[in-house]
């Protein structure tokens, strides 16, 4: 410590320093009781030696030390939190492929569905309104898509609106395989 003196006498070498409250550094022929030599402050004295605590041992030790050990105590927290981030980040990348995966496996199903001769007609010529392909089902699909899986209402539909006088008799729909009966 090259800087390191009495601030009174200016003598460098030696034993018996210590610190004042004011921030002066004296040594022990110097100073320690009374008021401080150097600002005629009163103060407290503290004995520079191994026995301080650290936050004032810290204003003895080299500050390119210092910033050596806490750029590596920094360096260290930062690739830590760097890698957790990358960690979510690969999560997150892999539920978008996942995702991606998925919409592209449905647009397929539908573009099949879309393409089949059997989209929207039933037996004997009977036709359907068209519907949204994610009402339609697909057989056995909807299982593992639940976009595409049919809803159902408990209410029931009325067969037909007709007059009083005529006599209506209900005949079922005939329902391909992976169709929803409306």
């Amino acid at each position: 410590m090259d800087w390191f003196h009495c601030n009174r006498c200016f003598r460098q070498e030696g034993a018996g320093f210590a610190v004042t409250s004011c921030g002066h550094v004296l040594c022990a022929a110097c100073g320690g009781a009374g008021p401080c030599p150097v600002c005629a402050a009163e103060c407290r004295y503290l004995p520079i030696s191994d026995k301080m605590r650290p936050q004032e041992k810290l204003f003895f030790k080299s500050p390119a030390d210092i910033a050596l050990r806490r750029l590596a105590q920094l360096s260290q927290a930062w690739r830590f939190q760097r890698a957790q981030a990358e960690l979510l980040l690969a999560r997150h990348r892999e539920a978008a492929r996942s995702a991606q995966a998925a919409l592209e496996e449905t647009r397929h199903l539908l573009e099949a569905r879309h393409r089949s001769p059997q989209a929207g007609a039933g037996a004997a010529g009977e036709t359907h309104p068209p519907r949204s392909p994610l009402c339609r089902g697909v057989s056995g699909d909807h299982r593992h898509h639940p976009a595409l899986a049919p809803r159902r209402s408990s209410t029931p539909r009325p067969v037909g609106v007709t007059s009083p006088a005529q006599t209506v008799t209900p005949q079922p729909r005939r329902q391909l395989s992976g169709q929803v009966v409306r």
